[in-house]
């Protein structure tokens, strides 16, 4: 199995089981990027800038309308009832049924109007707040069984959710005390138990139900909404084929007033009006490979996600096909256990960052096909990045590159070892302020947030090699943290998490440049091969690792939700309570796997809750850069690259494809079908 296809495997296996939480997608090491033996840099020059898609002047009025749109997936969709499946795939071919009460600007992330016009929140101010939010709905929308869409299927849908209780709307329905028709002006009263930041994109996104069908459903999970004449939704499109082992089709109505919003017809990069062809077919392939081959024999116009780039030359070469580029929707990362000594001291943790070699990654091994990383938010969310603002440049901003690759010159493969061990022994930690670290300037933070130390919490010396993996690292001194060796503090060796070479050809390269360099510094750190599924029992059930790579996907482009889920310590184990067998280690799949959070010189819990809850958008995004960055210099977890997703697409026969978007062929895949249209002659 190709790096791409592994990484994709585990993408979407996780995406198919629900796995990811809080909205969030986990995958394995990213060995996105080519596959092939080409060194050459084949992709556009994004690790410099980010490129925004391009101004759309297309008269929707000239455009042919008609046409069946063929996608391919490489799995089938794990049912199409909206309250029991979390499967991105079904999600896929589910948004086009239902419609939501907003909806977000997959170019900005604006929250923009969609079945509900307008809406505002009262009694929002104050830590005890009890907010009241209230919106109208939109006239003349119909359900795709030619019922009116009513408030009172609104009321319905929130009830119906809070009393079921389905797992995809759990969070989404806790705070919510009561929904029921306003007693004023406003259609509809929703109050809120507390102030929730996101609400507007979180609690008034539910897919809107009809009352006449579902007040009959009792046991939601067992419904199949396929052998009642449905699923039943007021959006664009119904169900007309549902075949998963081969083929799902999805056939738009002839009107969809939701589509020709005025957000949309004001919009540079959409055009409203669309859909624009009659239907788009799903098809089913049975492996990545069959998939691919598919789409170069011309039997679908796109693939579901993105194509193995070691493909990206020939489809780029072909007549009539063509690479639509954007962002990734997370990143892939390097974590490490802050409950371990040497790990829980922010100056050897950054030392770890010092010794990854971004340049061997990002350019000599993956061709410059993915972007080198540095916040936990993706470029595309830039709303919520701190070198969004300003004369900063995204990416590439010296602010940015506090803890990159330090070696003996500018130029140089070769790790800056001596500079390096001063760094430790001196006992130095970018806390925030600017100065010069190993030799590289660093301006100090963006936002004005410190590390949450400002001294390392130990002292460190090299003397003698004593430990046994660094008999043979041609190094002269092995480190000791308060006079011991690592292997003395901890019974061994660090541990570097790894997958098996033969399944991740590239990461395991990395793995091997990234180990050699610690240990000329004179840091003893071994590899442990593991399978996916194991280390995700290993990493997040029992916290039993030093270093571990993983990615994570979908991430939320508001920021809140996601640095909740993955870096709050109310989502982390800190191991206090025995189990009945008096054993600490628990089963609970935690997102926080780090600890980070659990302690006070390593924590953005307080700048994390305030953004949950702020509820005006600019003083939210502020405090999501702060907490982004906060976490940035704590660096408890590395974020070694994003990947640029290469979308391939049938452009010979399709235009109005937006590129430059995050998950152009996934997470915003709705976007480009509503977009797309025949390409005239």
């Amino acid at each position: 199995m190709s790096d791409d296809s592994m990484n994709d495997s585990r993408r979407r296996f996780l995406k198919a089981s629900g796995a990811g939480a809080v909205a969030l997608t986990l995958a394995g090491c990213s060995d996105s990027g080519g596959s092939g033996d080409d060194d050459q840099n084949n992709s556009s020059d994004s690790n410099d800038s980010q490129d925004t898609p391009e101004q759309n002047t297309t008269n929707p009025d000239e455009i042919e309308r008609g046409g069946t749109f063929t996608i391919g997936m490489d799995q089938q969709p794990k049912g199409i009832n909206p309250l029991s499946t979390s499967s991105a795939y079904s999600w896929s071919i589910l948004d086009y049924v239902y419609c939501w009460g907003t909806t977000i600007d997959p170019v900005n992330f604006e929250v923009m109007p969609s079945a509900y016009t307008e809406w505002t929140v009262e009694n929002a101010s104050g830590e005890d707040a009890e907010p009241d939010v209230y919106f109208n709905l939109r006239d003349g929308l119909t359900f795709s069984d030619g019922e009116d869409l009513t408030v009172e299927d609104v009321i319905f849908t929130y009830n119906y959710l809070m009393e079921k209780q389905p797992g995809r709307y759990v969070s989404t329905v806790e705070p919510i005390a009561s929904v029921e028709e306003a007693d004023n002006d406003w259609d509809v009263h929703l109050k809120l138990s507390q102030p929730i930041g996101t609400y507007d994109s979180t609690q008034l996104q539910v897919p809107l139900l009809p009352k006449h069908i579902w007040e009959e459903v009792d046991d939601y999970q067992a419904y199949q909404p396929q052998d009642n004449d449905g699923p039943i939704g007021a959006g664009p499109g119904e169900i007309t084929t549902y075949s998963p082992d081969t083929a799902i089709e999805v056939t738009f109505r002839d009107e969809a007033p939701l589509q020709n919003l005025e957000w949309i017809q004001d919009h540079d990069n959409l055009i409203a009006g669309g859909p624009f062809i009659d239907s788009v077919r799903f098809k089913i392939y049975g492996s990545e490979s069959a998939l691919t081959n598919a789409f170069l024999n011309d039997d679908v116009d796109t693939v579901y996600s993105s194509i193995d780039t070691s493909k990206v030359e020939e489809i780029q070469d072909t007549d009539g096909k063509s690479i639509v580029e954007g962002y990734d929707t997370g990143y892939a990362h390097y974590s490490f256990n802050l409950r371990r000594t040497p790990l829980d001291d922010l100056t050897f943790r950054q030392v770890l960052g010092f010794a990854y070699d971004d340049i061997y990654w990002t350019q000599q091994l993956q061709r410059g096909y993915v972007q080198e990383g540095d916040f936990v938010m993706p470029p595309g969310y830039s709303a919520v990045r701190p070198d969004a603002d300003g004369d900063a440049e995204l990416l590439t901003g010296a602010a940015s590159q506090a803890f990159t690759f330090r070696g003996v010159d500018a130029t140089s493969s070769e790790v800056d070892v001596e500079g390096i061990r001063q760094f430790l022994t001196e006992g130095q930690v970018i806390t925030g302020e600017g100065g010069t670290y190993v030799g590289i300037d660093y301006p100090g933070s963006l936002t004005d947030v410190s590390a949450g130390q400002t001294e390392a919490k130990h002292d460190y010396s090299f003397g003698d090699v004593e430990s046994s993996v660094l008999e043979d690292a041609d190094v002269d001194q092995e480190i000791r943290i308060n006079g011991d060796t690592i292997e003395d503090i901890n019974d061994g060796p660090l541990q570097m998490l790894i997958y098996p070479a033969k399944d991740s050809p590239k990461a395991a390269q990395m793995v091997e440049r990234y180990v050699s360099n610690l240990r000329s510094i004179g840091i003893p750190i071994e590899r442990e091969v593991m399978t996916f599924n194991t280390m995700l029992n290993a990493v997040y059930a029992e916290e039993d690792f030093d270093i571990f790579p993983m990615s994570w996907s979908s991430l939320s482009p508001f920021g809140a939700s996601s640095l909740y889920g993955l870096f709050h310590s109310d989502n982390a184990d800190d191991h206090s309570e025995e189990n009945d067998d008096g054993e600490t280690n628990t089963d609970t799949m935690l997102n926080n796997a780090m600890g980070y959070g659990l302690f006070d010189d390593a924590t953005a819990d307080d700048l994390i809750s305030q953004c949950r809850t702020e509820m005006e958008t600019e003083a939210r995004n502020d405090l999501a850069k702060q907490a982004v960055e906060q976490i940035y210099l704590d660096f408890p977890t590395m974020v070694n690259s994003y990947e640029q997703v290469q979308w391939p697409v049938n452009s010979g026969n399709w235009d109005g494809f937006v590129s430059n978007i995050p998950g152009p062929g996934d997470s915003y895949l709705g976007t480009n079908v509503l977009q797309v249209h025949q390409k005239s002659d």
